[in-house]
């Protein structure tokens, strides 16, 4: 695989990891950067951000621990899916 296949690979499958927790993919439409939110979030301030190129998270400071515990979940995953797909 090249850098692009790995990185379209590792985004994929973190797509899927972060819907099984049941956050909803948004794009912003420009291809960097998408939201993961649940449906019953409240504010925008309960989503991860997601970086395609840097394939990293974000969340802020303010967000709920249930939000900064799966974002956590999501890094761990991130880690380990570009151990296996590398």
């Amino acid at each position: 695989m090249n850098k692009s296949e790995i990185r379209k690979a590792v985004n994929k499958a973190v797509f899927e990891f972060a819907e099984s927790l049941g956050y909803m993919v948004e794009d912003d439409g420009f291809g960097g950067r998408v939201t993961f939110i649940k449906p019953e979030a409240k504010t925008i301030d309960d989503s991860i951000e997601y970086s395609r190129s840097q394939q990293s998270t974000c969340t802020l400071n303010w967000a709920s621990k249930a939000t900064k515990a799966d974002e956590t979940k999501i890094e761990k995953f991130i880690e380990n899916i570009v151990k296996i797909i590398k």
